[in-house]
């Protein structure tokens, strides 16, 4: 029985090792496509917001060959660490960056509670036209098939000039994923959480102050190596008291609780009057440019 038992083992392993290694395989073969494709592109400006998706776009256009410029539109909605990501990788390989600062608070996300949104992408394009040396580059965005059928869905076209490589060659969210750990970009910088707006039950309440508050105390949680916490901003009935409800993947929460007074320490100094631990799965709805 025993004797059994290890040989079961043993052919389990082999299987999640043989099935892991002709997933990558065939993943690597993928990408090796997509640089080829990528070269044939002479100059593009690649959006770059810093997450994970714009991280592994611009990473395998390099890696193309292509000449490269990054555009970074550096909003309320956008979390410090990635903009700081975007800042590091650009400096490291010598690549042009315009960051555009705006105080102007852009939904970069799906969020339903937002009824109003300012369309990102055509945002970014009428900055663009305000640069004549670069006004005249397509657009390359890291959209995925689903955030490209999602766009649609929001704004009914997709904008000239821009070109959505990664989704018509049908990369998905996983994917991107799965590139951005394999390539091991998060050595430029950790976050990856998404548009800060997320993080609001009401578009009312995104007042650029607010959106520092939640920027500030997740900056903070990921000091004390919780680096994928998300803080989501709440009032209660009094109108007055303001809660951060911290969310955190199920294999960082017994850490969150051994430390409940640093991180209730750190989130009050940021202006947060209330904190409880959100014991929910993360989810992501967000756009990348």
């Amino acid at each position: 029985m025993l004797h059994l038992f290890i040989i079961r083992i043993c052919l389990m392993e082999n299987n999640v090792v043989a099935l892991n290694q002709g997933y990558d395989h065939s993943f690597q073969a993928r990408e090796q496509l997509l640089i080829e494709r990528l070269a044939h592109f002479d100059e593009l400006i690649v959006s770059f917001s810093g997450r994970l998706e714009s991280c592994y776009s611009i990473d395998l256009c390099r890696a193309s060959g292509a000449k490269i410029r990054a555009i970074t539109l550096d909003n309320p909605t956008r979390s410090r660490s990635e903009v700081a990501r975007a800042r590091r990788y650009c400096q490291h390989f010598g690549i042009e960056q315009w960051v555009i600062k705006t105080d102007e608070v852009i939904f970069c996300d799906r969020s339903p509670h937002v009824v109003v949104q300012i369309d990102p992408i055509r945002a970014l394009l009428a900055h663009l036209q305000t640069h004549p040396e670069w006004s005249h580059l397509p657009l390359l965005l890291s959209g995925s098939v689903e955030e490209r059928d999602d766009y649609l869905g929001k704004f009914g076209s997709l904008p000239a000039n821009t070109i959505w490589f990664f989704a018509d060659n049908g990369v998905m969210s996983r994917d991107f994923r799965y590139g951005f750990n394999k390539r091991q970009l998060d050595r430029w910088g950790k976050g990856s959480n998404g548009c800060l707006s997320n993080r609001f039950t009401s578009s009312r309440q995104l007042d650029p102050r607010y959106l520092r508050m939640v920027d500030q105390a997740e900056q903070m949680l990921a000091d004390m190596e919780l680096d994928e916490a998300q803080v989501f901003f709440h009032t209660l009935c009094d109108c007055s008291t303001i809660l951060a409800r911290v969310r955190l993947p199920e294999h960082q929460r017994a850490q969150a609780f051994d430390r409940q007074s640093d991180i209730l320490s750190a989130l009050k100094s940021t202006e947060f009057d209330l904190v409880t631990l959100d014991m929910a799965q993360q989810e992501r709805h967000d756009l990348a440019i």
